[in-house]
């Protein structure tokens, strides 16, 4: 192992810096954190900025360290310890594998002391990702399991068999129950949660998935302060597909390029790489999260597709980019392949990084905020050159449409109404600027005394590195009792 090169790797969400041993409580949480989602190592002698400094007395701090592991984490955890000298200086490589359980910190107990890493950071995690954990040990999967209390009526039929006739396959209850959009329980046929998450009448979806719908957003400028358009998709998450590239079509510009007697025109984002990450959103997605949507939103320098659930158990962004494929909805997935939405498993960051490159648009960026996983798209440069580029469209179409004119925030606001609104904004980690400027102040020390530290001492909001509040790097997102 060359602990040189990971040192000059900055800390990620299998890699973090620890300067000594003296607090044990964060590196039990990175331990925890690594076996919960995708392994990882711990560096313990290195800065912050990946400086090696070393320790006096490795063997001492390993000692005390694997105690800590065996007496405060459960289940029995056992990572591999190493010491390594570089530069006459020795470094403790704590080296955790992904093992699906969960673990936890014993003192605060499974409801508390669940701990995933996103990102650089360890954050403890909701019922809802626990219980995905714990399905990834046994390799059961949410959408084939039984939707309880419904019933194969539950389901909009019609719906079904206009989506499939396109495709020219027949539909019957032995079909349905093939694909897992029905399932036996017991001496009853009942629908499966991907079976209501897919085809549920409106009614039925909305009483057992109200979170699995698609909202798109067009703000003014680069933050959220100000709507432009809005749209609520209620057709489920198959009317995405038709609805969102509509929705980016009528509020994004359309540059002009000649060449040969003709005129090519450009989209200001790549529409074929959008509807491949769109449908990656919609399949891969983790349906059992509450309080958080599918959200499409555009601003003036990027456009985002966001969806509820990070990178399944033992799986990292890195192998995702690697094509490494983790099947978390393998009916809805079995659906969309029915359908000829998706293709082999795998290749859905390649298909898109290629669209980008092939026809000039930057590399879109993936990210793990919170509970929610998001991809960022950036706009075409002859559409932010071009003075002949054609503004985005006014007009708007949709099943809810917010008004057209801006809503704009105000600047003055009492703290119950700024709560509210920081509470909503966060749900995606935030940075202090974006807080400030969301809210139109200007003073930071002011905002941070009359919003942040109280939001914080009430639980409404948090650090994502709560251990280094100073940290350039801080950023601030709802907790589960703030949504």
């Amino acid at each position: 192992m060359d602990i040189t090169k990971l040192a000059d790797l900055p800390e990620s969400k299998t890699l973090e810096f620890k300067r000594d041993a003296s607090s044990l409580d964060s590196i039990l949480k990175a331990v925890v954190a690594f076996a919960n989602t995708a392994g990882g190592i711990v560096l313990i002698g290195v800065e912050d900025d990946g400086t090696i400094v070393g320790l006096n007395n490795p063997g001492k701090e390993q000692e005390k360290i694997v105690n800590s592991i065996a007496n405060r984490i459960k289940p029995l955890l056992s990572p591999d310890f190493s010491i390594i000298t570089v530069k006459d200086k020795q470094v403790l490589v704590i080296q955790v594998d992904y093992v699906p359980a969960p673990y936890y910190l014993a003192d605060k107990g499974e409801a508390a002391g669940v701990y995933v890493r996103l990102g650089n950071t360890n954050r403890v995690v909701s019922g809802e990702v626990v219980s995905e954990i714990k399905r990834a040990a046994h390799h059961p999967f949410f959408d084939k399991t039984p939707c309880d209390n419904t019933a194969e009526s539950d389901l909009d039929m019609d719906l079904i068999h206009r989506t499939f006739a396109k495709h020219h396959i027949q539909i019957d209850t032995a079909k349905l129950l093939s694909i897992g959009i029905l399932t036996q329980k017991g001496k009853r046929v009942v629908a499966t949660n991907a079976g209501v998450i897919l085809f549920g009448k409106p009614d039925v979806r909305q009483q057992f998935f109200p979170f699995a719908e698609v909202r798109c957003a067009r703000f003014a400028g680069t933050t959220r302060a100000e709507f432009i358009d809005r749209l609520d998709i209620e057709g489920g998450i198959l009317s995405a597909i038709e609805e969102v590239p509509k929705f980016i079509r009528r509020n994004t510009k359309m540059a002009g390029k000649f060449g040969a007697m003709r005129r090519q025109d450009i989209p200001e984002y790549p529409v074929d790489g959008i509807r491949e990450a769109l449908t990656n959103a919609l399949v891969h997605a983790n349906y059992e999260i509450t309080g958080t949507r599918f959200f499409i939103a555009i601003y003036d320098d990027k456009l985002e597709i966001q969806n509820p659930g990070i990178m399944p158990p033992g799986m990292s962004i890195d192998q995702f980019k690697a094509g490494v494929s983790r099947i978390r909805n393998p009916v809805i997935a079995r659906v969309f392949g029915e359908l000829d939405l998706i293709e082999e498993w795998g290749s859905g960051y390649k298909r898109i990084k290629e669209s980008c490159q092939k026809n000039g648009y930057p590399e879109p960026m993936w990210e793990e905020y919170g509970t929610v996983m998001r991809v960022t798209f950036y706009p075409h440069s002859d559409t932010t050159t071009q003075i002949g580029a054609s503004e985005p469209g006014q007009h708007q179409v949709g099943t809810k449409s917010a008004p057209s004119q801006h809503q704009v925030i105000e600047k003055e606001l009492d703290f119950d109404t700024a709560a509210q609104k920081l509470s909503v904004f966060c749900e995606i980690v935030r940075t202090m600027n974006e807080m400030v400027n969301f809210l139109g102040w200007k003073d930071r020390a002011k905002f941070r005394k009359r919003f942040i530290d109280p939001l914080i001492e009430q639980g409404i909001i948090e650090m994502t590195i709560p251990d280094k509040p100073q940290s350039s790097n801080q950023r601030y997102i709802t907790t589960i009792m703030g949504k």
